[in-house]
């Protein structure tokens, strides 16, 4: 190969070696300038019993702050009213079809619920209970208090109200209401122990307000009035609170009522509701969370029961500063 031919070769074999390395170095250089591509959030679903009430806002509010905390996108949905078990189930179903990767349900029937969170368990989506056990053995977790105890506390604190004597009714939520239903039994065997208490009535407002305070004027207008009243839940706390305001009989008929509305805490303060259990609704939202994405990590095992508890509340250790924390979960 004469000399022309050489450099000939040797230029052209510099120039590939050149081009080569420049689109070497321009594909690395596109590989570490390209901006990252966050990965998604999982999602989680959160289907609570109603949109109006102070204590599943609570409950809300727990979740949110965990889903910040573990970095998941929360999808909350609940409907109007409590009886609305039809627009649970839809809720379910929905978060079932968009795919969501967890499933934080507070069932307003556990019976009812039972059928969707199975099929939601057969797409391998995680199942955490809060508040109301859900019929079925394809939940992860429940969290929640024991409806039977907290029954037993407030029957306690009636009787010790009434000095053992006197008349009592019970205003709940409804007749097949499970929660509700175990409440009654922890109330009525604590108030059995006491011989000289009579059980005048059980009464069921569901979640109308102003039915609650018709049914508390009837038990304290009627021919033998009654001495105490038990109000099983939030709705019946308030109803039948502000009759007995409004009838001024403040102290004179005992009331012993369920969870911690800014109402309850204030007729708390006012003597006309002389104690009130209360549960941890921010808890029970935080964990429900917290336990969904501990689930989805697959690191982490869950408990299958974790109990809340809860605490009896009245004017004497209203301002304990523990009892405050539960009351104002919001104020730090």
């Amino acid at each position: 190969m004469n000399r022309s031919k050489k450099l000939r070769w040797r230029w052209w074999t510099a120039a590939l070696t050149l081009a080569v390395m420049t689109l070497l170095l321009a594909s690395c250089s596109k590989e570490t300038t390209q901006p990252h591509i966050a990965e998604a959030k999982k999602q989680v679903a959160l289907v609570l019993k109603t949109q109006h009430s102070d204590f599943w806002r609570t409950v809300r509010t727990g979740a949110e702050a965990a889903a910040k905390e573990f970095n998941v996108e929360l999808i909350v949905e609940a409907p109007v009213q409590e009886e609305d078990v039809a627009g649970q189930v839809k809720y379910v179903e929905e978060a079932i079809n968009f795919k969501r990767d967890a499933l934080v349900l507070a069932a307003n029937d556990g019976a009812a619920l039972a059928e969707p969170v199975k099929r939601a368990a057969a797409q391998r989506m995680p199942v955490i209970a809060i508040d109301t056990e859900v019929e079925t053995g394809k939940t992860e977790a429940f969290i929640g208090i024991n409806h039977y105890e907290a029954g037993r506390k407030a029957g306690k604190k009636l009787a010790e109200l009434l000095g053992g004597k006197g008349r009592v009714a019970l205003v709940s939520y409804k007749p097949d209401a499970r929660n509700a239903a175990e409440r009654e039994r922890g109330v009525l065997e604590s108030l059995a122990q006491h011989p000289d208490i009579r059980i005048a009535d059980k009464t069921y407002c569901y979640s109308d307000q102003r039915l609650c305070g018709e049914h508390a004027r009837q038990l304290v207008q009627s021919a033998e009035p009654v001495d105490g009243i038990v109000a099983l839940h939030a709705v019946s706390s308030i109803g039948v609170a502000e009759e007995i305001e409004r009838l001024g009989l403040q102290g004179k008929v005992k009331v012993v009522t369920f969870d911690s509305t800014l109402e309850d805490i204030e007729y708390l303060q006012e003597g006309v509701i002389q104690a009130t259990i209360i549960q941890n609704p921010f808890s029970m939202g935080y964990l429900g969370v917290k336990y969904a994405v501990d689930l989805l990590g697959g690191s982490k095992k869950v408990p299958a029961r974790y109990d809340t508890g809860t605490t009896v509340i009245d004017q004497n250790n209203m301002f304990w500063s523990d009892n405050q924390k539960l009351l104002f979960p919001f104020v730090k």
